[in-house]
């Protein structure tokens, strides 16, 4: 007859079996971890906690299928062992790493963690062809669960109205300056147009200026100066008149333009190295301070607005009050909110950070909000309508190189502890005995015990 297990037995056979799910979680839950950094946070810097959706959903569905082999009367705390795996540090992360805390989205995908995990649960106890169509549908949900939300975003838009707008610059934004910028012939830089001006004909009815006059800025619901050319006394003075009579005014004047163009420095139709914009700001009790130069490893610049947005600058410096107007100064200097009259200006002391290269790695469609690296267009598009830009709620910016490091060794260090702490708890013996071993102890008493009726 066969031996029951011992109680040693028994508690060995416990520690082999949390041994094994420790292992089983800790890669699934790292591989979660680190496959959502692949989303958009290593390419773009933009941390969203939906990217970690999938591969959450993946790990929850693995680790359970496996666990329910071994012990499926315990698989629903199997199941939230496994969601605070793949959740817990994951959110954890994206706090940490972000230059603004995204505690919505965290909560977001807390929960349809969450939901995942019971609904994976559930349809583990399911027959087999119902089972694999129920998992099946829950990783195509985890899967268009990102997708979805920008596209509810982008329906949801109030801005459908495209009010015109004057736009006067010495950057090549299209045409023959964006051909001969790139080496194409005028005739077939006809139609030409950067990421910019497409992002501005999306949103507005942007009217390309070479003058300024009153004709020409009349019927315009806002004008945008991005590093013009010199302008003459009299355009000086009509924008003037133009701003104090109701206007509003976006300039970007930049003290060290970084704006690639092959064309010499001397060329008449290059852009202006440093703002040519100093008459109009003296005349608004404003100057600007020139940039300090940067070396050969000069970077671009994150910096965070106080209307929650995140720009990228380069060469920027700052304004600074001199008396005689009528300007704030915010953001460390970096922007003169000034009224005028029964108008508005708003200066920019940097231009580069509407540049392609600083807000998007896909210059082909720059309508994809996956390969922005900054918050450019949204922020120009508030400041031209006079509103607050309509910023992505679905994350935040990764505030540096040492916050993401530092995040990740937090979350790494958060999924080790869980882990260990739930080998623990699992090793631990929760029954004195199994049932059968239950019942030969008790006969073999029943043979052992001497019975006196006297």
């Amino acid at each position: 007859m066969a031996r029951p297990p011992s109680h040693k037995t028994g508690r060995r056979s416990q520690w082999a079996q949390g041994l094994r799910f420790f292992l089983l979680a800790l890669l699934a839950g790292g591989a979660a971890l680190l496959l959502g950094l692949a989303g958009t946070t290593l390419r773009t810097g933009w941390i969203a906690p939906l990217d970690w959706l999938l591969p959450g959903t993946a790990a929850l569905i693995l680790v359970q299928l496996l666990a329910r082999r071994e012990d499926g009367a315990n698989r629903w705390r199997c199941a939230a062992w496994t969601w605070a795996l793949v959740a817990l540090p994951a959110g954890a992360f994206c706090l940490l790493a972000s230059g603004a805390r995204p505690w919505a989205a965290v909560m977001a995908l807390a929960v349809a963690l969450g939901v995942v995990a019971l609904a994976s649960g559930l349809a583990l106890r399911l027959a087999a062809p119902a089972r694999w169509l129920a998992l099946m549908a829950l990783a195509g949900a985890a899967t268009l669960a990102p997708a979805l939300t920008g596209i509810w975003r982008g329906a949801d838009d109030p801005r459908a109205a495209r009010p015109v707008i004057g736009v006067m610059t010495a950057v090549p934004l299209q045409g023959v300056p964006l051909g001969a910028v790139q080496g194409v012939s005028a005739a077939e830089a006809i139609g030409m147009r950067s990421p910019l001006w497409q992002e501005l004909e999306a949103r507005f009815q942007p009217r390309a200026l070479d003058a300024l006059d009153a004709a020409s800025l009349e019927g315009l619901a806002a004008m945008l100066l991005l590093q013009p050319r010199r302008l003459a006394p009299a355009e000086l003075v009509a924008l003037d008149r133009w701003v104090r009579g109701g206007g509003r005014l976006v300039a970007l004047a930049d003290p060290l333009l970084h704006w690639d163009d092959a064309r010499p420095l001397g060329h008449p139709a290059r852009a202006p190295l440093t703002s040519l914009l100093d008459p109009l700001l003296t005349h608004w009790g404003l100057g600007l301070e020139p940039a300090e130069m940067g070396g050969a490893e000069a970077s671009p610049e994150r910096r965070w607005l106080k209307n929650g947005g995140m720009i990228q600058l380069f060469g920027a410096s700052r304004f600074v009050a001199q008396g005689g107007g009528d300007c704030e100064l915010r953001d460390n200097g970096l922007i003169a909110d000034c009224r005028l009259g029964q108008g508005f200006a708003l200066l920019i002391a940097d231009a580069d950070w509407v540049n392609d290269s600083l807000w998007t790695l896909n210059a082909a469609d720059p309508a994809d909000r996956t390969a922005w690296t900054s918050d450019a267009v949204d922020v120009l598009d508030g400041w031209l309508r006079g509103a607050p830009p309509r910023l992505m709620a679905e994350g935040s910016w990764l505030a540096d190189h040492d916050a993401l490091l530092q995040a990740l060794r937090t979350a790494l260090g958060l999924l080790l502890a869980l882990a260990v702490l739930q080998w623990l708890v699992a090793a631990r013996p929760t029954q004195i005995s199994p049932e059968t071993g239950g019942k030969v102890d008790q006969n073999r008493n029943k043979s052992t015990t001497e019975w006196d009726f006297t």
